[in-house]
């Protein structure tokens, strides 16, 4: 009778007392952690969300929660980021490995969604790897008449790299649709490149955005995120008005006398536009080299019309006597406020626009080297 009472006891302290709690995350580190371990989770930004304890069993680091909003966190340790993760909700997962702050070697269990987001992030660093070694091959000088084709050169070489790695991006996103790795891999950089570019990837960013969107509504990030690609898809928009392959708007601008010229009864031939300002550095440089490099091109045909955005006359008049522009020159005499570079959907100067006899758009640059090929096979 007596060890009944002591069982019966026993278990009521045992239904009584406070049940332990599971860790939702565990560090395990191979070398002793001495600073503190901390979580901060990302809103406008990055926000303390807890920090960790010791475990007096296992000496392991553990952050324990009742509740944990799935979202974007960083784990840092004295201050230091040492690893982005995706969390979501309390369901167990530990990291283990060399936790060391200039050069951490992780490996986490139990979260998918962090395993899959780590792999991206490593592309990315074997992707700025890649592109370190194209331009070191660059040479410390190119003659002038090769330096389009070198530059094109080192352009197509990064470009095919960034396309091989955001097509390994895409393969991994495509198992974790319906959570935040998206959000994270599709604003991944290898040093100054975007790994999905802003032009040729706009419409994925845009799905991804509305999909993103309509699992979390309320993420400041992603409302963030939504945001930034409306303005990429508004600026794309805006931009391919003169796309290569596109008809150039129509357009009618006053020559210096005021007298107004349509330009869709001028261009019958291959024709360059020169969009162009007299105070304006860059375009003062093209307009100098104008005459010169043009030579050729003229005896063969290319019609040019210069069109300014000045908004002084006399200035304007001055650069094409300094300049000797014998050509027709157009502009509304309305600076910046002119609506000309808004119809041709273009936001800097100076702008070519090289067209063929169809007002067809077969080039748009910005240094005249640019057009010469182009020119040449029309």
């Amino acid at each position: 009778m007596k060890h009944l009472v002591l069982f019966v006891f026993s278990l009521a302290v045992i239904a009584c007392s406070k049940p332990q709690k599971t860790p939702y995350l565990t560090l395990k580190p191979d070398i002793r952690i001495t600073g503190e371990a901390e979580l901060y989770i990302l809103n406008e930004e990055f926000e303390l969300f807890d920090k960790a304890s010791i475990d007096e069993e296992t000496n392991n680091l553990v952050f324990i929660r009742d509740s944990v909003p799935e979202a974007i966190y960083e784990l840092r340790i004295d201050g230091e980021t040492i690893s982005t993760l995706l969390i979501g909700g309390t369901f167990p997962s530990s990291i283990s490995g060399n936790f060391n702050q200039e050069s951490p070697d992780l490996t986490i269990t139990g979260n998918e969604t962090t395993k899959a987001l780590w792999r991206c992030q490593g592309s990315a660093f074997k992707l700025k790897n890649e592109i370190a070694a194209i331009t070191s091959t660059i040479p410390d000088s190119v003659v002038a008449d090769d330096y389009f084709r070198v530059r094109d050169s080192i352009y197509n070489r990064i470009n095919i790299s960034i396309d091989k790695r955001s097509k390994e991006l895409k393969r991994i996103i495509k198992n974790h649709r319906n959570t935040l790795l998206p959000l994270v891999a599709s604003q991944l950089k290898a040093g100054n490149h975007y790994m999905f570019n802003h032009e040729s990837e706009a419409d994925y960013l845009y799905e991804t955005s509305n999909q993103l969107n309509s699992l979390y509504p309320e993420y400041i990030p992603v409302r963030l995120f939504a945001n930034r690609i409306d303005s990429i898809m508004s600026f794309n928009l805006f931009n391919a008005i003169t796309k290569e392959g596109r008809t150039l708007p129509s357009v009618t601008i006053p020559d210096a006398w005021n007298q107004a010229v349509d330009l869709d009864t001028l261009i019958k031939t291959q024709s360059l536009l020169v969009l162009w300002k007299s105070d304006e550095e860059a375009s003062r440089k093209v307009s100098k080299q104008l005459m010169r490099w043009s030579r050729t091109y003229r005896r063969q045909g290319l019609q040019i019309y210069m069109i300014s955005l000045d908004n002084n006359k006399d200035n304007w008049l001055k650069a094409i006597r300094e300049d000797r522009l014998a050509l027709l020159h157009l502009s509304d005499l309305k600076g910046k406020d002119s609506p000309i570079m808004k119809k041709f959907g273009l936001n800097s100067l100076p702008s070519l626009l090289l067209l063929d006899e169809n007002r067809i758009i077969v080039k748009r640059a910005r240094e005249l080297e640019e057009l010469s090929s182009a020119i040449q096979n029309n």
